[in-house]
């Protein structure tokens, strides 16, 4: 994965009338979209997001999903609906990506409905996630409410130092 990428901040954005979405300049200049090989995919997420991934990044996941041990009928199941719900994402020359319409309806945007086309696009540190406007809200109170257990079950076991977060070797 691209670890020295980091993609942050919430963006609310619009999509255009063509169902374009105009990346935020900080999500740009992280991404080197000027690069020849340049792709992304996009997929369903199970908190009803879409994801974005650069290509190689997205290749590796869905490799390693693939490669489980053991499938059971319902990773299989999981599987089928992870590989009809991801599709590839242009982006045009002027920053603009645009995600095919079947994904979008799935999290309730619709570029044809002028009250469907607010979107708010989230950096997830090596990922962006798309969200409608309504469903980003939605997530975010019920994330909000378990911000501080779920801080604190990151933390758990990890040592801390006078400077913060340390490693364990450094410890």
């Amino acid at each position: 994965m691209s670890s020295s990428i980091r993609l942050l901040g919430e963006h609310p954005a619009t999509l255009d009338a063509e169902g374009r979405i105009q990346l935020p300049l900080a999500l740009r200049d992280e991404w080197n979209l000027r690069k020849s090989d340049f792709a992304l995919m996009a997929n369903l997420e199970p908190d009803g997001s879409l994801c974005l991934r650069q290509r190689e990044d997205w290749d590796s996941f869905t490799e390693d999903l693939r490669r489980s041990p053991g499938l059971s009928p319902r990773a299989r199941q999981t599987l089928l609906l992870y590989a009809a719900h991801s599709s590839p994402v242009r982006c045009d020359k002027t920053w603009r990506i645009r995600v095919p319409d079947a994904l979008l309806e799935l999290i309730g945007v619709d570029r044809k409905l002028d009250g469907q086309r607010d979107v708010v696009v989230v950096g997830n540190f090596d990922d962006v996630r798309l969200w409608s406007r309504e469903g980003w809200q939605s997530f975010r109170v019920s994330a909000r409410d378990e911000y501080a257990a779920g801080m604190d079950e990151l933390l758990s076991g990890i040592p801390l130092g006078p400077d913060g977060l340390v490693s364990e070797k450094s410890a």
